[in-house]
């Protein structure tokens, strides 16, 4: 009986998760996929100059809202639970206040200080202004995270997905639309002025514009909401049972104690790129052009980063699922299950991650000569071809951090992820500032902090989950089949590519891919059902592994 039930508990990591998994998954998916588009209309040069400005918008996004979605659950629900709503009002003030003050000011002080921080820190002044039309957004960005906060504390999941939908589809849809008016707008500009930027940078502004409506529109949405629920939520606060009052010094102490530690995980998975940016655009501004330097980083972030971050998008939604299952089979002590399930879900990442690193780096010529028709696709797949494996090393990296998350190893976690990134500081610094390398470098620091964060994390994992090196071994068949895989592939575009039109080719190339890849992993029997199922797309394999009587 119980072996029926665990049968039936074995599906897709990111199903397992529910709706919230499965909206973070398209939420980031949306946050990346948007590039391509983007791209097409401003080119490398207008990727470098909206990357400048939206790498501080993200520096200050994570000091003020990325955090409290995830820690007001944690301090608003043991409250609601134990029926203190006075005590929750209280904390939930402190939230608005926090978000009101750092939100406001940080939007205030990019704002004000476009100029200096776009001409002193990045070297880029052109994103001075798209800067000064993101800023106000970080103000409705910390509120709404706040609203969100509030509203999963009380399991009221729905609006936030909602408001999620609200604020993506805003910037993207309202982005693109202003866009193509500003670019045009910025064609005449850039003719009066004979001046060519002002037709990337009036384009980014456009952008900036629909960001700033996506958060105020997503503001209003989860506002009205609050308003047309606080009747409820005053009637229960009025009812509340005695309750100990806390002082506001400790509470503040307490919701600032549990902050920290998100806002430098949030940091280091997601900040660091901007910092990245800041170190290359300082460091090889001696022996680099300022244009050379934008133009760069354009491809860097916008075609490089967005091909290596599809795997990782899928890992972090697996990991969001195994750190609610890791922290509940804690609580019951089942280490025993934490480990098999672990070591299962970091197996059944790497079916899918592996090979679609190795397919975005071999593939990479004919994939970007069909997205970006007409602009150069040299650099851009060189980056790819030797980075791929960034995305592997992080992907496996964002999986072994979630379960040490779930064991409530934060600080182990955060000390893994400093230690990374000071190795990783200190290569950009040799790479750029004494080698001399172009945005080469800065490619391969990034692939020194991914493995510097794998090797730290994936040692901590090991002593707390108790993995023993025959881990290692058990990824052999993807990694090979992955590798074949690769390398027909790679011969095969070059062959084919001056017969066959890009868009046909990377199409077919990728179909081609799946199918060889399946049957090599399915042949060496390096892969079990139950991983296939927690797998996203694993069902497919599982099926085609039937169908040729393979599994």
């Amino acid at each position: 009986m119980d072996k029926r039930r665990n049968s039936r508990k074995q599906r897709n990591l990111i199903a397992q998760g529910g709706m919230m998994a499965g909206m973070t998954l398209l939420v980031n998916a949306c946050l990346v996929l948007r590039r391509i588009p983007l791209t097409v209309i401003w080119s490398d040069e207008g990727n470098g100059i909206y990357s400048a400005a939206y790498g501080l918008f993200t520096l200050c996004w994570l000091l003020c809202s990325y955090c409290l979605p995830m820690t007001l659950p944690g301090l608003l629900r043991p409250g609601i639970r134990k029926g203190h709503y006075r005590g929750t009002g209280r904390m939930l003030r402190i939230a608005f206040l926090y978000a009101g003050i750092l939100g406001g000011g940080l939007g205030a002080f990019l704002f004000l200080g476009s100029d200096l921080l776009t001409r002193y820190v990045l070297s880029e002044p052109l994103a001075m202004l798209p800067l000064m039309i993101m800023a106000p957004a970080l103000f409705f960005m910390a509120l709404c995270g706040v609203f969100r906060g509030f509203f999963l504390s009380n399991g009221a999941g729905f609006p936030v997905m909602i408001s999620w939908l609200i604020e993506q589809a805003a910037a993207l849809a309202g982005g693109l639309v202003l866009t193509h008016i500003q670019r045009d707008y910025g064609i005449m500009v850039g003719e009066l002025l004979q001046n060519d930027a002002f037709e990337n940078v009036f384009a980014v502004m456009g952008f900036a514009g629909g960001i700033l409506a996506g958060a105020l529109l997503s503001f209003l949405f989860l506002l009205c909401i609050y308003l047309l629920s606080h009747g409820y939520y005053g009637k229960k606060g009025r009812k509340s049972t005695a309750e100990r009052k806390e002082g506001f010094p400790r509470m503040l102490g307490r919701f600032l104690v549990t902050l920290l530690p998100v806002f430098f995980y949030g940091f280091l998975t997601r900040g660091y790129v901007a910092v990245q940016q800041i170190c290359f655009r300082l460091f090889a501004q001696d022996n680099m052009a300022a244009a050379a330097i934008t133009r760069q980083w354009g491809v860097y972030e916008g075609k490089y980063k967005v091909f290596t971050m599809i795997p990782l998008i899928l890992a972090a939604a697996m990991g969001m699922t195994l750190y609610g299952r890791v922290s509940s089979l804690r609580r019951k002590e089942e280490w025993a299950h934490i480990r098999d399930l672990t070591r299962t879900a970091l197996k059944a990442a790497m079916v899918i991650v592996i090979p679609l690193s190795v397919m975005a780096g071999t593939l990479a010529v004919p994939i970007l000569e069909a997205l970006f028709p007409g602009q150069d696709t040299k650099t851009g797949s060189m980056l790819l071809l030797y980075g791929f494996v960034t995305a592997i090393f992080l992907s496996a990296a964002c999986l072994l951090a979630q379960a040490l998350l779930g064991l409530e190893e934060t600080l182990l976690v955060l000390s893994c992820g400093a230690g990374a990134f000071a190795v990783h500081v200190v290569s950009l610094y040799v790479l750029l500032k004494i080698l001399l390398l172009d945005i080469s470098g800065v490619l391969y620091a990034d692939i020194i902090y991914a493995f510097c964060l794998l090797l730290l994390t994936g040692s901590a994992a090991r002593r707390k989950c108790g993995f023993r090196y025959s881990l290692l071994r058990s990824m052999a068949a993807p990694l090979a089949a992955s590798g074949v895989m690769g390398v027909i592939l790679y011969f095969l575009a070059k062959a084919l590519a001056e017969v066959v039109a890009p868009v046909i080719l990377a199409s077919v190339l990728a179909v081609a891919g799946v199918v060889i890849y399946t049957i090599l992993l399915l042949l060496l029997r390096g892969v079990s059902e139950k991983e296939l199922r927690l797998a996203p797309g694993g069902t497919l394999l599982l099926a085609a592994g039937k169908a040729m009587r393979m599994l």
